[in-house]
């Protein structure tokens, strides 16, 4: 198994743990030099809250964890392509990399995928960051329905 494969793991434990609650299963997990700083999970249902997206949630919880607004040198994963919202989130704390499970395309028919997402947004702004889609991606694509 990769590192990415490993962290991907994680944040798939977290989108199942979601689904057990309730919520849409999307999962996320902020690692820095091999540490997992942070876990997220949609918790948009559960805590009737738009914006708890697995994504946002786990930046949220990694700032706090380190009591700071960057999280430069950071990797975050999730399960699938992360939304407007959520890329926006990535970019207000300077994490360099996404790992990314599923695309959007990969998706059932359910999604709205007529909402801006990551891909949609890549090279829009000054601020660059590198990105892999597709670890794990069969799992991902399982927690969706595809």
């Amino acid at each position: 198994m990769t590192e990415d494969e490993r962290f991907m793991a994680i944040a798939l434990e977290e989108a199942r743990r979601a689904l057990a609650e309730g919520n849409r299963p999307f999962g996320a997990a902020v690692v820095r030099e091999g540490r997992v700083l942070a876990r997220g999970r949609n918790l948009i249902e559960s805590e009737s809250d738009p914006t708890a997206h697995a994504e946002v949630v786990a930046v949220r919880n990694a700032c706090r964890a380190l009591n700071a607004l960057s999280l430069e040198g950071a990797t975050l994963y999730t399960t699938c392509e992360p939304c407007l919202m959520c890329t926006s989130a990535i970019l207000w704390a300077k994490i360099p990399r996404v790992v990314i499970g599923a695309a959007w395309a990969d998706a059932p028919t359910s999604f709205d995928k007529e909402k801006l997402a990551f891909f949609d947004v890549l090279g829009r702004g000054k601020y660059r960051f590198e990105y892999e889609v597709g670890v794990m991606r069969e799992e991902c694509v399982k927690l969706y329905g595809g």
